[in-house]
């Protein structure tokens, strides 16, 4: 597994540290396989706060437009301004980024943002023209630039804070190893991540974008996938529960949490009035996702009309997959943020 921070996020630390104001320590790295391993065996807990940050997010990303592709597209464009700062080894904290009226970018390529989100490209350029239109992107001659409209659609003032109470749970969890040292409180987190915005949030959309990427290859759209993750959250909430009850045994690792969880049959399950409610998502709109993964075979019914996992989802193989694979690119996000914290030249005061 490649290092938790890439070249130019490593030639930041070392350009810090030439200042004489900032400690010239020797630049090291968590490893992220200890941080995994460390996560993984406390795979209720982790899961559990995962959700809730993914909830929150996915939520706020879907009432910005109603439409996840769009606002998709748009995270993806902002990313690319992130991209540049730190191309010019530069950062920006969370007020300086979002007070400024107009954020360049220095093209948008079609061809290249429907290869990286897999999104057709036509779909691509309707999305675009429907960001320029709204006036959230324009033109000055060949420089493409944001208007402050973004303040308003992605600032992140909400996902933040529920950012920072994560990565403090599992920090409290990661002190207990020696290696780790001590764990940070959901306050230094959060200030550190206003501090170093640009660099912190870079990380996060690296993690969040291929993530979405993900499950809207697997479920064909991202609205179907939270849907589904509705039902999962919901089954999952009963399945904890009954962990912390002792009434079942706490599972050993991820995997042992993904199999226990399809085998799981709850008490109730959750119906679409309460999916639309959590997600946002209009209730005709859920109906008809619901009959698509009925058909699918990713979920069954009851008599009461809830909604629950199928204990042998179709593709169960890719299925399983996918979930093991964003454990171990969540692990490396807490590995890099953590990084950043403990082992680079960033600090607050």
């Amino acid at each position: 597994m490649s290092k938790p921070t890439d070249v130019k996020t490593f030639r930041i630390y070392e350009n810090l540290k030439k200042k004489p104001s900032l400690d010239n320590k020797s630049f090291k790295t968590l490893n992220p396989e200890q941080v995994y391993d460390v996560l993984s065996k406390h795979s209720n807990e982790t899961v559990t706060i995962w959700f809730k940050l993914q909830q929150a997010w996915c939520n706020n990303a879907y009432n910005t437009f109603k439409d996840y592709d769009t606002y998709l597209i748009l995270v993806y464009l902002v990313n690319q301004v992130f991209q540049k700062y730190s191309d010019r080894f530069q950062y920006l904290s969370y007020g300086e980024f979002y007070e400024k009226n107009e954020l360049t970018i220095d093209k948008i390529n079609l061809i290249e943002i429907s290869k990286n989100l897999n999104i057709p490209k036509e779909t691509i350029r309707r999305k675009v023209n429907y960001l320029q239109n709204q006036n959230i992107i324009f033109r000055k001659g060949k420089t493409i630039y944001f208007s402050n409209a973004i303040n308003k659609l992605q600032r992140p003032a909400n996902s933040k804070t529920v950012m920072a109470n994560f990565l403090e749970k599992n920090s409290k969890i990661l002190e207990k190893e020696s290696w780790f040292g001590r764990s940070y409180s959901k306050e230094e987190i959060e200030e550190f991540i206003n501090k170093y915005f640009t660099i912190c949030w870079q990380h996060w959309f690296r993690l969040q974008i291929p993530f979405l990427v993900r499950h809207r290859t697997f479920y064909g759209d991202l609205e179907t996938w939270n849907v589904w993750g509705a039902i999962g959250i919901s089954q999952f909430t009963d399945y904890s529960k009954q962990v912390k009850e002792r009434i079942v045994d706490d599972p050993r690792t991820y995997a042992d949490l993904y199999l226990h969880l399809l085998r799981h049959t709850p008490k109730n399950g959750i119906n679409a009035s309460s999916i639309s409610e959590i997600s946002s998502i209009p209730r005709a709109t859920v109906i008809r996702k619901l009959k698509y993964l009925l058909k699918q075979k990713l979920v069954m019914k009851n008599k009461k009309l809830e909604y629950m996992l199928l204990p042998s989802p179709k593709n169960i193989k890719s299925f399983e997959q996918n979930y093991m694979h964003n454990q171990k690119h969540k692990a490396d996000f807490v590995t890099t943020i953590f990084d950043l914290m403990k082992n680079s030249s960033f600090k607050i005061e």
